[in-house]
């Protein structure tokens, strides 16, 4: 039994990692819808569509970092029971993942 709960703890942080990555790509696809109509990317998650201030599980919540003519960076940063999880806030901007700073790594984004 102390073998098993700490992988299965770690197996569940690891799925709920993979939220965090699509609601990120969601807001990358609606950056880019949002960025053929206008003069530059969003700064208004609330712009891009309904509930994208947080993850489609809610173990992230959203925001946009920065946006202009070309480029954007939005952030998934963990919430609730999520934020204990190593990886932390994941970043994502138009040719895909941030990993300077403090943002998740390489390693975290393996699914």
């Amino acid at each position: 039994a102390t073998i098993t709960v700490p992988s299965y703890t770690g197996l569940v942080g690891k799925s709920r990692r993979g939220d965090a990555m699509a609601a990120l790509v969601l807001v990358q696809l609606a950056q880019e819808r949002w960025r053929v109509s206008n003069p530059r990317y969003s700064r208004d998650l609330g712009a891009l569509g309904p509930n994208f201030t947080v993850s489609p599980d809610g173990y992230y919540s959203l925001r946009i970092v920065a946006a202009d003519a070309t480029g954007f960076l939005v952030v998934a940063q963990p919430a609730g029971v999520q934020q204990s999880d190593h990886c932390g806030s994941y970043a994502l901007g138009p040719n895909g993942p941030e990993y300077s700073g403090s943002y998740a790594g390489p390693e975290c984004w393996k699914r």
